[in-house]
């Protein structure tokens, strides 16, 4: 037992002694260079760091080049003062922190008394990267909120990075720089969620993020650093935080079909337009921790919380191949060896002169042709239906963050908690074609409850050791489960007729 308590003892001291190379994948990073009017570095210097929204405060110290770091930052809006003996205080306002992006401040300090005040309004985002090699693009809380997004998925504003080819509105599976989609790694609150077991799709999160629940996100497409995981391409996605004021509010969005045009093919048939009725909806609130009399949690325990469900009654148009009324009968037709048309009465040949009553219930159920899309065109046709359906579903967010404590002795620490749960059923399972192949068979459909949580522990020890320690855990099964259990042998017709049973199983 003295063994295992000391290898544990001697892991936490060397977790804890981790040196600063970047910031932690779903936070950012601030540097800076503090100089002197003639240009010359101020070592010594105090630089506090204000988070606007939440009030807390980080505190890092100039070394001998005028340099510091503060390597491990929620992003937002913050505010930076800068004292040094001899000079004026100098503030720096309206500094924005993005998701694993390196920020940096320049200042000069004018000679005076730290009584005096200078204030200077600079917005800190480099616009070149000197400080990795890594071709990174952020998608900010305020392009999340104002770009028009009808899916409401926020992976889906990824066709704004460079390097992506999107087939149409494909932005789940596209390639980022000609790569598989394997080669991406999509985490939520520093988690890997993607579909570890169907690696294909490139920006698919299986959690299924909620574009209220989405404050930002990165998206790196060039050399990644090794603080980032597997994969070429890297997708991080952050939850929002609460801040010292209580906000709230509700949505509704709606979509319909009713100025929307019926396809050609759709009218050649007399298909009616497949209906669209999409039903979003939700609420979302953040604060403080505060119970009157009891805790006030201002500057330090801070919640979200958000809600969406999704309803939408659907339709989608499937085109299938059909056997004609005179094949039916075993009539078929075939174009001779001179060229003519042909028929021949297949029922009349051999010993063979009646169906058995299997194929002859599969022929009676399947209906009759009514287009030439598909088929032959001699004993084969199309006939072309919408397959109706519904897609509900429901996603829960919440995140809680508490300042642990600080001292100068044992550093700043800081407990972030995130949980994501969302539940899904798709029937019948149009996205597989797992439908009935013809109206009135044995559909499938699948059903899926997925949740994700994270636990991290930000923890920074003067102005040269930073700690991150990450836990979580994601789960996502899916069922495909068919309606009913076949009571009939399947039977296959051959000559490229859609059969009339639906063949699918259930399955996990």
């Amino acid at each position: 037992m003295k063994r295992v308590a000391s290898a544990l003892l001697t892991l936490a001291v060397v977790l804890m002694s981790i040196p600063v190379l970047g910031q932690g994948v779903n936070r950012g990073s601030l540097s800076g260079l503090i100089s002197d009017p003639n240009g010359a570095a101020v070592s010594g210097a105090n630089v506090t760091l204000k988070n606007l929204a939440t009030g807390e405060e980080t505190r890092a110290g100039t070394n001998s080049q005028g340099i510091f770091v503060i390597p491990s930052l929620v992003p937002g809006k913050y505010s930076a003062s800068v004292e040094a003996t001899g000079f004026k205080r100098s503030e720096v306002t309206e500094i924005t922190i993005e998701v694993s992006q390196a920020a940096k401040i320049d200042v000069k300090l004018e000679i005076g008394a730290v009584s005096e005040q200078v204030t200077v309004t600079s917005e800190a985002q480099e616009t070149i990267n000197t400080t990795s090699p890594v071709l990174s693009k952020t998608i900010n809380s305020k392009q999340v909120a104002d770009l028009p997004l009808l899916t409401r998925n926020p992976l889906d504003l990824a066709r704004l990075q460079a390097g992506l080819a999107v087939n149409g509105t494909d932005v789940r599976n596209a390639a980022v720089q000609g790569l598989r989609g394997n080669a991406t790694n999509v985490t939520q609150d520093g988690i890997n969620a993607m579909d570890n077991f169907v690696k294909g799709s490139s920006f698919f999160a299986i959690s299924s993020p909620s574009l209220n629940a989405t404050s930002e996100f990165s998206i790196t497409v060039g050399t990644v650093g090794s603080d980032a995981g597997r994969g070429v391409a890297q997708v991080s996605i952050v939850t929002p935080s609460g801040s010292n004021e209580f906000h709230g509010g509700v949505f509704y969005q709606h979509r319909l079909d009713d100025l929307n045009a019926n396809t050609f093919f759709n009218k050649a048939t007399n298909t009616p337009i497949t209906h669209l009725r999409q039903h979003f909806f939700g609420v979302s609130s953040s604060g403080p921790v505060w119970l009157p009399k009891v805790y006030d949690g201002r500057n330090r325990s801070f919640w979200f919380f958000s809600y969406e469900g999704f309803r939408e009654p659907f339709a989608a148009t499937r085109n299938r191949t059909v056997l004609t009324d005179d094949a039916r009968k075993g009539i078929f037709r075939y174009t001779g060896a001179n060229g003519a048309l042909t028929s021949v009465n297949l029922l009349s040949l051999g010993n063979f002169h009646t169906l058995n009553p299997l194929t002859t219930a599969q022929l009676n159920a399947m209906p009759s042709s009514n287009n030439d899309l598909v088929g032959d065109g001699l004993n084969t046709a199309g006939f072309r239906f919408n397959v109706a359906g519904t897609d509900p579903n429901d996603r829960y967010n919440f995140r809680f963050d508490q300042d642990l404590f600080s001292s100068k002795s044992l550093g700043t620490h800081k407990l972030e908690v995130s949980f994501h749960r969302g539940h899904f059923l798709l029937t019948p399972d149009t996205f597989n074609g797992l439908e009935a192949p013809f109206p009135g068979g044995a559909n499938a459909f699948q059903e899926s409850t997925r949740t994700l949580w994270a636990a991290a522990i930000h923890s920074t020890v003067g102005g040269h050791m930073t700690n991150e320690a990450r836990f979580g855990h994601q789960e996502a099964p899916v069922g495909f489960v068919r309606e009913g259990f076949p009571t009939v042998p399947f039977i296959g017709l051959g000559s490229g007729v859609t059969n009339f049973d639906n063949t699918f199983l259930s399955q996990g």
